[in-house]
């Protein structure tokens, strides 16, 4: 759509405001900066800055409680996405792109509030020969897979980084059970079964199928992913984080197993502390 001659008002009320606007558009945010120095690792916050050229823009501008910072998140997101659904709806096609979503600073003023807790996690010290040689030989065990395993790797693996690239937890969680249901899955209805039975065929013959399912909680996790889809629900609360953010460790730990075993990959040992905790 053309631009309009100046900003055009399509709604306001007292914390929301919806216009049209030719720009140009400036303003900033904050964003975590990671400072790894193994083994240990360290954050700081930084300000960017976003300056978009004379163009088409719709800008909807929100103001939310942050005392509450999960509330806050759940507020706006859900009404951001009422405001762009109406325009979808009416006139679809017209939001061609979005450029950005979330907090935005104002003069004295810097919020830094994602969709969710930050994941901050220590490296161990790597030499990057070594990371180099590493790589190199597993990307010659997935040229060596047949075609079709290939093929499910490559899709599993989509999923897979998008697990890796998401902060809401609701969002991880389908993601990384996505995985599981490509591999080791491979179509069939209870994910949870064909996880336990792969372990149990290579790493935990030691163990009934069963108690890995247990162990790992695949069972219970499962039906959360079937609540998430089945009932509708974009957001974690404050009080359901603990137990999220421990089904996402076991379902990353679970995928990533999983995807090694499909890669010829070692499988690694981090699911031991689960399958074993009993």
């Amino acid at each position: 759509m053309a631009p309009p001659e100046s900003d055009l008002c399509v709604g306001r009320t007292p914390d929301l405001e919806i216009k049209l606007s030719p720009g140009p558009v400036q303003f900033s945010f904050s964003i975590p900066v990671l400072r790894y120095a193994p083994p240990a690792v360290g954050m700081t916050v930084a300000e960017r800055r976003y300056e978009l050229p004379p163009d088409s823009y719709l800008l909807i501008r929100l103001s939310v409680d942050v005392t509450d910072p999960a509330s806050a998140r759940t507020t706006a997101a859900l009404r951001v996405a009422e405001v762009t659904c109406a325009f979808d709806l009416r006139y679809p096609g017209l939001i061609a792109e979005k450029l950005y979503e979330g907090t935005v600073n104002e003069p004295g003023r810097f919020v830094l509030m994602g969709e969710g807790p930050l994941r901050i996690t220590a490296q161990p010290h790597r030499e990057p020969k070594d990371v180099a040689e590493g790589i190199s030989g597993d990307l010659a065990s997935l040229r060596a897979l047949s075609g079709q395993d290939r093929e499910r790797f490559q899709l599993a693996a989509r999923w897979f980084r998008r697990g890796q690239e998401a902060i809401n937890l609701v969002d991880r969680l389908l993601f990384l059970w996505a995985v599981l249901e490509i591999y080791p899955a491979m179509g069939k209805r209870n994910v949870a079964n064909a996880v336990s039975q792969l372990l149990h065929g290579w790493l935990y013959q030691d163990l009934t199928s069963r108690e890995i399912k247990d162990n790992t909680d695949m069972g219970r996790i499962e039906g959360e992913r079937g609540r998430i889809v089945h009932r509708g629900k974009a957001f974690v609360t404050p009080d359901e984080e603990e137990r999220y953010s421990d089904y996402l460790e076991r379902l990353q730990a679970t995928a990533a197993t999983c995807l090694r075993i499909l890669a010829g990959m070692p499988p690694g040992d981090e699911l031991d502390k689960y399958v074993r905790e009993n």
